[in-house]
């Protein structure tokens, strides 16, 4: 990994640290606390998420990442990465314009500018006008919306392709949810799969046939 690259994810994570004491805080106080919060906390994947994505990404040869809440771009460089090697290209969406800008620069000074695309904007007005087809999608903001994002998504995503969902088993404040979004995707057509829990927890879903409908 180029040194550039791993400065910005060192960086990233020694924030990621620092603000652990007040995340696990709010995250006893409730979801609310926490959501109220987020545009001054990083809420990232944390480095066993990242290299699972970034294996993801060289394992399925993607050429079109789609990233759901990119935050200040800690999931986005590990991704961006792998896509140096396969010569593919992610859209990150970001609706929290101070999260975008920082999402940006860490891009640009990790030397991955080229590889994605950032969008100030809200998924659910975003993923209906993609054409796809995805190879690999990470959900990761606002829980309630996990499963509207994986039912645009899902349509889209080629056979062999896999969205990844974060937060799965903590924390216990969203834990209903992420309830509900796993038996939603494990009932989905054409869908194997499972959680792996690493981090915060991922579910990870591959579409095994795009003819089941």
């Amino acid at each position: 990994m180029a040194p550039a690259i791993e400065a910005v994810l060192a960086r990233l994570e020694e924030r990621s640290a620092r603000e652990q004491p007040e995340l696990e805080r709010l995250n006893g106080v409730g979801a609310a606390a926490t959501r109220a919060a987020a545009p001054g906390l990083m809420l990232d994947v944390g480095p066993q998420v990242g290299r699972l994505l970034n294996a993801l990404v060289r394992i399925t040869d993607a050429k079109f990442v789609l990233e759901v809440g990119g935050s200040v771009g800690y999931s986005t460089v590990w991704l961006a990465e792998a896509l140096t090697h396969t010569g593919g290209h992610a859209l990150s969406l970001e609706p929290e314009p101070d999260k975008a800008v920082q999402l940006g620069n860490n891009l640009a000074a990790a030397g991955l500018g080229d590889h994605v695309d950032v969008l100030v904007e809200d998924a659910g007005a975003v993923i209906p006008r993609l054409a796809g087809p995805f190879d690999v999608v990470l959900i990761d903001h606002w829980k309630d919306l996990y499963v509207r994002e994986f039912d645009a998504a899902w349509p889209k995503l080629r056979e062999g392709g896999v969205i990844v969902a974060d937060n799965i088993c903590r924390p216990t404040a969203t834990a209903d949810l992420m309830q509900e979004y796993v038996e939603h995707v494990r009932n989905a057509p054409g869908a194997y799969s499972f959680t792996l829990d690493i981090g915060n927890g991922v579910e990870l879903t591959w579409r095994t046939n795009t003819e089941e409908a």
